[in-house]
């Protein structure tokens, strides 16, 4: 249980960092949401 909550955790930082980066911050933060996505992607589909 706790591997799925880090993965979920993990998905609403990179979703945090996409708003960042489309309101404010600009590329930098979207490039950062786009690595934490790919982390989640990963983690989801890795296997134990």
């Amino acid at each position: 249980m706790k591997h799925h909550l880090i993965t979920v955790a993990i998905l609403l930082v990179a979703l945090t960092f996409y708003v960042l980066g489309y309101s404010s911050l600009g590329g930098i933060a979207i490039v950062i949401g786009g690595a934490f996505e790919l982390w989640f992607w990963v983690r989801l589909f890795r296997r134990t």
